[in-house]
C-alpha cells in the first residue's frame, strides 16, 4: 500500500520543521508568549500582550504581574531528546520544553491603610522555572495546534505548591499555544497549496503526518 493509502496526497512535517517554524514565528511575534499588566506592558507595545491587573480589595491599581515564556521546542514521538524525561512523548504525543518567568509587582509595607503600598514603592519580583509539558495535536482548519495535557516542574516544594504551579502554568501555556497555528500547507510543500485534509494530523516517527486530497 502506498503512503497515500486511500487518499491522493500524503504529507509529513518533521519535528525540526515545526521547531524552525515556532522559532521564526515567535521571534517575529513575541506577544503570543509574553503577557503583562500595564505596570509591565504598555498597551502600545508589540513585544507583549497587555492584560488587566488582578483586582483585589485594598491593593491600589490591582495586582500587577507578567507571564513570559521562552520560545518552546517540541519532541515528537518517539522521544529523541533525553531532556524529555520525566514526560516522554507516548504514541500520538509530543513533549514541549520552555521556561516561564512569573513577575509580580510587590508593594512595600508603609504607613498607608493596612500598611500596604503606603509609601508608594513597588519592587518587581521574578521567578523563572523550567517547564516540561506533554500533549497532543489537533486539526484546526487545516492547521496544527498544540494542545497541552500535562506539565511537570522539577524541584518545587512542598508538593501542594508544585501541584498548584503546575496547574497554573498548564492553563497559561495552553492559553498561549491555542493562538499559534502551524500551517501544514506551507510546511509540507509549496506544490500542494490546496491540501484538503481527510485524515490526520497524526504523530509518528518524529513527524506530523496527514492524508488528503487536492
Amino acid at each position: 500500500m502506498s503512503l497515500t493509502e486511500a487518499q491522493r496526497v500524503f504529507g509529513a512535517v518533521h519535528e525540526k520543521g515545526i521547531n524552525d517554524f515556532l522559532r521564526a514565528f515567535l521571534t517575529a511575534r513575541p506577544h503570543y508568549i509574553n503577557y503583562g499588566s500595564p505596570a509591565f506592558v504598555p498597551a502600545s507595545t508589540s513585544a507583549a500582550t497587555s492584560v488587566p491587573a488582578i483586582a483585589f480589595p485594598g491593593v491600589p491599581g490591582g495586582i500587577q504581574f507578567a507571564v513570559l515564556f521562552s520560545i518552546p521546542t517540541v519532541d515528537l514521538n518517539p522521544p529523541t531528546d533525553p531532556g524529555s524525561a520525566p514526560l516522554p512523548p507516548g504514541p500520538g504525543q509530543f513533549t514541549l520544553k520552555t521556561t516561564v518567568s512569573l513577575v509580580l509587582a510587590c508593594g512595600q509595607r508603609g504607613d498607608g491603610p493596612g500598611g500596604i503600598q503606603g509609601n508608594g514603592r513597588v519592587v518587581p519580583l521574578i521567578a523563572t522555572l523550567d517547564v516540561l509539558a506533554r500533549g497532543t495535536i489537533i486539526n484546526v482548519g487545516g492547521a496544527v495546534q498544540l494542545a497541552v495535557t500535562d506539565v511537570e516542574l522539577v524541584d518545587v516544594t512542598p508538593d501542594a505548591l508544585e501541584s498548584l504551579l503546575e496547574c497554573l502554568i498548564r492553563m497559561l501555556l495552553q492559553a498561549a499555544l491555542q493562538n499559534i497555528r502551524i500551517p501544514l500547507n506551507t510546511l509540507i510543500a509549496s506544490t500542494v497549496p490546496l491540501l484538503s485534509l481527510v485524515r490526520g494530523p497524526e504523530i509518528a516517527t518524529d513527524q506530523v503526518k496527514v492524508w488528503g486530497n487536492v
